[in-house]
């Protein structure tokens, strides 16, 4: 008797669960691909799927300046992401609020952003040596090395992206520099990416995969929060019975 209460239980909840992420045509107010921490050969497919938008794409071999208007969406969310020119298999990625990834760092001190370190520092080289050149990327740790750009464990770690910020000076022509273990100044056969999310867009399922529906931001939305909190007090109540 009691196996069947609990059969019944999980029917329940199951069918609650339908109802409220598939029936109810509502989208999520999150960006629905935010993977935490940095992310290895993903599929462009996965980012415009999931809503997220390239804002800004260029070769390692050209140069961003100082400003941050040519890199900073106004989306809620930023990914900075590099891949080969050609390729749609994106080589290295991470995401965090935007807002934070373009607050200005200290030198060889990245902060925390959903699991992974960013920094964006504007002067990186001591400004007897050049003033205004920095940089901008993350680190899988805190242990970063900026002389203008990351260059802690270049031949060795593959999970670290560095962009070169220019101060236009024409002494100092580089355009990117690392992708990984990859150093590609001025290389034109990879690219810089930005891509953003910002907010919940409507799109049609009808060509997409189950796994490409499974991860998209076709069904839901919470704008107010009142969906969540729902969820989550079914979670506390009958979560242990979804097993």
């Amino acid at each position: 008797m009691i196996a069947g209460n609990i059969t019944q239980y999980k029917k329940l909840i199951t069918a609650v669960f339908v109802v409220l992420f598939s029936a109810t045509g509502i989208q999520s107010s999150y960006a629905d691909y935010y993977p935490s921490g940095i992310q290895q050969n993903v599929s462009e497919q996965t980012l415009r799927y999931n809503g997220w938008t390239l804002f800004y794409e260029q070769t390692y071999g050209t140069q961003i300046g100082n400003s941050t208007t040519p890199i900073r969406p106004s989306g809620q969310y930023v990914i900075l992401s590099g891949k080969a020119v050609g390729s749609n298999t994106i080589l290295l990625a991470a995401a965090a609020p935007t807002a934070q990834v373009f607050t200005e760092t200290v030198v060889n001190t990245p902060q925390l952003l959903n699991g992974t370190y960013w920094y964006y520092t504007l002067n990186a080289v001591p400004i007897t040596i050049a003033p205004n050149l920095g940089s901008i990327g993350f680190a899988p740790t805190s242990t970063i090395n900026q002389f203008w750009a990351d260059g802690q464990d270049l031949n060795t770690d593959p999970l670290r992206l560095s962009w070169h910020l220019h101060n236009n000076d024409l002494r100092y022509s580089n355009g990117g520099y690392r992708l990984g273990t990859l150093e590609l100044n001025n290389s034109t056969s990879y690219l810089k990416q930005v891509w953003t999310w910002g907010g919940p867009t409507t799109r049609q399922t009808s060509n997409l995969t189950f796994a490409q529906s499974l991860y998209a931001s076709d069904t839901l939305s919470d704008e107010d929060g009142e969906l969540r909190k729902t969820v989550d007090q079914i979670m506390n109540k009958y979560g242990s019975l979804i097993k």
